[in-house]
């Protein structure tokens, strides 16, 4: 599966891309099974809505600012942002459907 639509997004690149338009954060560590069990959803996810959503993951593990900068305490963790400005938030693990239909409902 092509993973080329995820930014990896980090303390010094993060405002550029979030700056303007939707952006889906997931937030992870390599540590994490339920992260990578996840990951193909997201890569899914980013094909899909390639003209209309950015997909950007961020290794906690590296990026505890950040981590703590959106308030994730728990992994895998989403947040869309719209213009920078969180709209929805999402702890665990959620099947690819209902992250579809909550991505169509808020980037409307």
């Amino acid at each position: 599966m092509d993973n080329t639509q995820i930014i990896n997004i980090n303390f010094l690149n993060l405002e550029k891309h979030i700056v303007d338009g939707f952006v889906l954060l997931y937030f992870y560590t390599n540590s994490c099974s339920a992260c990578k069990a996840q990951e193909s959803i997201y890569i899914e996810i980013a094909n899909m809505f390639s003209n209309d959503v950015k997909v950007g993951r961020i290794d906690v593990a590296d990026n505890r600012f950040l981590a703590d900068k959106f308030g994730v305490r728990n992994i895998p963790h989403l947040i869309l942002l719209k213009n920078g400005e969180k709209i929805l938030q999402m702890n665990g693990i959620e099947n690819k459907q209902y992250l579809i239909n909550q991505i169509k409902k808020h980037t409307k």
